[in-house]
């Protein structure tokens, strides 16, 4: 099953056609709302259904000279929020039993946006052109299982 979006801005379950990118991966463009407490962006809701437990939460400020580096995270899912700047996501499916296995995908985006990385899958994101504000919520603590991996990612300039 892929991840869509419906009315809302709320994860919904569609089945899965040859076109998709990467199996379990999800993104959802985050709207800014104008309410009593100022100007707000609902981020995460427990009906998005992407996260069955919480690990860490960090915020990450990423600059265009900084080492790219991709995460393959044995058991954890991590859902990254962009809030400003200009990045490139990619996803590596490295997920044997997976139907996109060794698939990879890229989505440069500008404006607030969630992406899910789900577990088994290589991911990695770098900054564009200035520095780029980005949170990232993951299911387990960064090195809690043997399996998790880190590597560099060759950007293509």
């Amino acid at each position: 099953m892929k991840q869509g979006l419906g009315n809302e801005g709320r994860a919904q379950r569609f089945p899965m056609d040859n076109d998709s990118a990467i199996y379990g991966y999800f993104t959802k463009k985050i709207s800014s709302n104008e309410s009593s407490l100022g100007t707000t962006h609902m981020l995460l809701r427990e009906t998005d259904h992407l996260l069955l437990r919480f690990g860490e939460m960090m915020l990450i400020r990423k600059d265009p000279s900084t080492e790219c580096r991709m995460i393959l995270r044995e058991a954890a899912d991590e859902i990254w929020f962009l809030i400003d700047g200009n990045v490139e996501f990619i996803w590596h499916d490295l997920r044997q039993d997976s139907p996109t296995f060794d698939q990879v995908h890229k989505l440069m985006c500008d404006q607030p946006t969630l992406v899910l990385a789900p577990f088994g899958v290589a991911f990695g994101c770098h900054a564009l052109e200035n520095p780029a504000s980005l949170i990232r919520i993951a299911t387990y603590e960064e090195g809690s299982h043997p399996g998790d991996r880190s590597f560099v990612w060759e950007v293509k300039a």
